[in-house]
């Protein structure tokens, strides 16, 4: 494949990528590296690969990674630019890129400015390559508002409005509009630390997060592993309760046993009185039972004393 077929391949890889396809985009940075190194230096496989780091960076979670990223696209950009500075697609493609990138950790707003103002300025040429002029005044508007210069702003705003037929798109340009009133044409806009103090502040944040993380996990598996000695030493309090009340219940009924025994007491002494009483009885009726004949005793026996 020549060198404008697997650039075209790459291109259509782009605009996926920019359209949020993650895949596209390490198939372009792949593609792309081995095409810098066919053709070695060359400003618009500079560009493009630039873009794709972007991208890439884009689509990282860790912080250093994305600032690694992000600064290797935008030396390629800007050596791409150097190399081919009245290049339209190159200026497009490190245009589009910064603008992507925050104006508060990175400070390219101006690159922006200065690649969006290119452009428009070939107008006749613009669509030839497919960019959207409409598009590209919004953003250069946007780009304006960024760093404060409030009149360069409306201007962009205002002319697209007097322009555009589309109802939805003049409405949201109105809102614009509306929310630059009462403010001064340059505002000044306190500058920022450099992206590297700051992602690095991020980063600090991260791995902090992460430790905190790691220590609730820790603390978890020691409470799990604690919690099983809880629940014996529960079990084993529970039994202790439950002894104790049965000691309570046995004293209990010992109390009242003896409390039934000493009602008891003096029924037995008096039913020893009485039986002490019925002996001499006892004794006399033996006594005159045996000085009786037998058959008087028979009879008293059968029909009772007379």
């Amino acid at each position: 494949m020549t060198f404008e077929e697997r650039l075209s391949t790459i291109t259509s890889l782009y605009k996926e990528g920019v359209e949020g396809n993650q895949a596209a985009v390490q198939e372009a940075n792949q593609l792309l590296e081995q095409l810098r190194l066919d053709y070695p230096d060359h400003p618009l496989a500079e560009a493009y690969h630039g873009g794709i780091m972007i991208l890439i960076a884009r689509d990282k979670t860790n912080p250093l990674e994305r600032l690694r990223w992000a600064k290797n696209g935008l030396k390629l950009l800007d050596k791409a630019v150097a190399a081919a500075p009245h290049d339209i697609i190159i200026r497009s493609v490190r245009g589009r890129s910064a603008y992507r990138l925050p104006e508060k950790y990175f400070q390219r707003t101006r690159t922006v400015i200065e690649d969006y103002t290119f452009l428009l300025n070939q107008e006749d040429q613009l669509e030839v390559i497919g960019i959207d002029k409409s598009r590209l005044t919004y953003e250069l508007g946007e780009a304006y508002r960024r760093i404060g210069r409030n009149g360069d702003a409306a201007n962009c705003w205002t002319k697209l409005e007097q322009e555009t037929q589309d109802p939805e798109f003049r409405q949201l340009l109105r809102q614009k509009l509306h929310s630059l009133e009462g403010k001064p044409a340059i505002e000044h806009i306190q500058a920022n630390d450099s992206p590297e103090s700051i992602l690095m502040e991020r980063a600090a944040r991260a791995v902090g997060s992460a430790l905190l993380r790691w220590v609730e996990k820790k603390t978890n598996k020691e409470a799990l592993r604690k919690e099983p000695k809880k629940k014996k030493e529960l079990r084993k309090e529970a039994l202790r309760k439950d002894t104790k009340r049965k000691e309570m219940k046995k004293d209990s009924v010992r109390k009242k046993t003896r409390r039934i025994e000493k009602k008891k007491k003096p029924v037995r002494k008096y039913t020893k009185r009485i039986e002490k009483k019925k002996e001499p009885v006892r004794k006399y009726t033996k006594r005159r039972k045996a000085s009786l004949p037998k058959r008087r005793i028979r009879n008293i026996r059968r029909f009772g004393r007379r």
